[in-house]
């Protein structure tokens, strides 16, 4: 779900078995260079969602100081209703995984992307409710539902491109994760993000993934829930996860609050990449998550 694996290949010179020449070590400063480069493009695709989940979450609080709902329930789930919630969702995740690893895998994507685009309208609708607009003006942003439904269907029968399907993907849980978590309690997003985190943890550590799917179908649940950035595949469940935690720091200490946390998560994504560098695989949730929850920590 959220670990990252690099897809550059710097090739050695031929001469590797000699003694080095300048060309070689020209190469090699060419290929490190490239890696530089191409890491520093990633951070900037990783924090442009959590960026626009700021913009999300003030508009979401905005609308609730105003008297305004955007309709999810915001009960007074805790720590325990978290790990149950987690518990069942890593069963069947795990039962989904060993029996139909490809279906499950779609299935999943679209029910995010759908739920994003649902998301989407939902604040629509909050923010003509703030600005008192007229309430046919909405019927403005039936296009942008069609479009996110259409390319969520698209998606899952594999016909929509790569570009469109990483502008849906990203796009779907910036705007489902920042809804999250302004929506929820606090400790409940706690709870479920470290649980997802120590899941990605033992998925990653054990290739217990390979296990329940097999080599070959284990490249197809990859390519189905990965995007691939520069130098790395990062899985959809990160940016999901980030746009959570950057919501939830939001809604207990404002923009200041947020801002911290995307700096904790980005400097977490840019040592996860350099750990990616020396291992080819590596948890995406483990480090930006912990760095990036302590500032919600201070906030509870």
């Amino acid at each position: 779900m959220g670990w990252i694996t690099p897809i550059w290949d710097v090739r050695e010179p031929l001469d590797i078995y000699r003694t080095r020449t300048s060309t070689s070590v020209r190469a090699e400063f060419l290929g490190g260079e490239w890696r530089t480069v191409g890491i520093a493009k990633d951070l900037v695709i990783i924090a442009a969602p959590l960026v626009a989940t700021l913009v999300v979450a003030v508009i979401v609080l905005s609308g609730r100081a105003a008297g305004f709902s955007t309709r999810i329930g915001t009960g007074d789930y805790n720590i325990v209703s978290g790990v149950i919630v987690s518990c069942v969702l890593i069963s069947v995740l795990a039962y989904g995984l060993k029996r139909h690893p490809g279906q499950l895998a779609r299935v999943v994507v679209a029910c995010i992307t759908v739920a994003g685009t649902t998301s989407g309208l939902v604040l629509f609708k909050l923010w003509f409710e703030i600005t008192g607009a007229a309430p046919i003006l909405f019927l403005s942003a039936i296009p942008l539902g069609y479009v996110g439904i259409s390319w969520s269907v698209k998606g899952y029968y594999g016909s929509l491109s790569q570009r469109k399907s990483n502008v849906l993907v990203i796009g779907s849980a910036t705007l489902l994760g920042a809804l999250i978590g302004t929506s929820l309690s606090p400790l409940f997003t706690i709870t479920f993000l470290g649980a997802l985190a120590l899941m990605d943890f033992l998925v990653v550590e054990t290739n217990l993934l390979t296990r329940l799917t097999g080599t070959q179908r284990y490249g197809e649940v990859l390519s189905l829930t990965t995007l691939p950035l520069e130098t790395s595949l990062v899985g959809l469940g990160d940016f999901l996860a980030y746009s959570i935690l950057v919501a939830t720091s939001f809604q207990l200490r404002g923009l200041i609050g947020a801002l911290e946390t995307i700096a904790f998560v980005l400097c977490g994504a840019l040592i996860t990449l350099q750990i990616t560098r020396l291992r080819s695989k590596t948890a995406g949730l483990v480090i930006p998550i912990s760095l990036g929850v302590i500032p919600v920590i201070l906030g509870l």
